[in-house]
């Protein structure tokens, strides 16, 4: 009897360029100054902003479909009907997330803001043992618990909790949680997010008591600034996706930290929001956390993973 060795096909990794480096940093550089352009809105109500943001981002997208003619989402919702519903609620957590965070830089708590991103991939890691069942590694669960001790830390220190952060962590987790099942391209999955979002906005606009509930307040100069909001959301996005062909997923893992610490930057040089020793120890353990994270991150880095899987099957074909 003849034992045949079956060796699997690996996937080769994404070759990291110089380009794909630029394209990355750009990308995480504009969501990282953000609270420059909101704080620019902050005449207008945060929902109202939000609004904005959702309509133009959708006819932004639009555009962007009608030209390169990606219509293929269609036939992937038709074979995947759950997922317009599971879509749906995927939009209404983004805007949750984005309502939180213009909130916040409107209210001048934009190192809340920056605390939350921070926050982010630790959440992220949790979820994914919760939902999807993954087995966390010693590092993974040490971050996680100096993820739960800051918060500790801030509501015993400073006597509240950050509820700015831990919801915008939250949702944002939650959101690339559902991202990572979806069937459809975060392009595509965006556009019908928003289409299925701007009704409700044009409702409240209808009946709300704002600016913007007056026709004549869309034809005037002051809507250019809102119209911003579009390309401002579009313009990053269609950045990052570009460079996650270009660049090792383990790198653009650590560039993901860069977008948080413009926000804090800003916050803490810029805009001179408070930063005491209390919350020097709050974004002290997240940091260390987030240290350790990523240590695991890169010890367990798809590259080196397929260099020992090439090895393996090295070793089952000299056997």
């Amino acid at each position: 009897m003849t034992t045949q060795n079956v060796v699997k096909k690996t996937v080769a990794p994404i070759k990291t360029t110089r380009r794909g480096i630029i394209t990355a940093l750009i990308a995480f550089s504009i969501w990282g100054i953000f609270p420059l352009y909101f704080k620019q809105l902050s005449a207008y109500d945060a929902t109202e902003i939000i609004g904005h943001r959702i309509i133009w981002t959708f006819l932004c997208l639009l555009v962007v479909l009608i030209v390169s003619k990606r219509w293929q989402w269609i036939d992937t919702l038709k074979q995947n009907p759950k997922w317009i519903a599971i879509t749906f609620v995927s939009g209404i957590i983004i805007a949750i997330n984005w309502l939180t965070y213009v909130w916040a830089v409107n209210d001048d708590r934009i190192l809340e803001a920056s605390l939350g991103y921070f926050i982010g991939p630790l959440v992220g890691v949790a979820l994914s043992m919760i939902l999807f069942k993954e087995r966390l590694r010693t590092l993974q669960w040490v971050a996680i618990g100096f993820a739960l001790l800051s918060v500790v830390i801030q509501v015993l220190m400073i006597g509240s909790l950050p509820w700015i952060s831990l919801i915008l962590a939250f949702s944002f987790s939650t959101y690339g949680t559902i991202q990572r099942q979806t069937p459809l391209t975060a392009v595509d999955a965006m556009f019908v997010e928003t289409a299925m979002l701007v009704p409700i906005c044009i409702w409240w606009f209808w009946q709300a008591d704002v600016v913007s509930s007056q026709l004549s307040f869309w034809f005037t100069p002051n809507i250019w600034l809102l119209m911003l909001a579009g390309p401002i959301t579009l313009i990053p996005l269609l950045l990052f996706n570009k460079s996650t062909k270009q660049v090792a997923y383990s790198i653009l893992s650590f560039m993901n930290y860069l977008t948080p610490t413009f926000i804090f930057f800003l916050a803490v040089f810029y805009y001179k929001e408070p930063f005491d020793l209390h919350r020097l120890a709050v974004f002290g353990l997240i940091w260390f956390g987030l240290l350790l994270f990523s240590i695991d991150l890169w010890r367990h880095r798809p590259s080196k993973q397929l260099k020992a899987a090439r090895m393996h099957d090295e070793n089952l074909q000299n056997h």
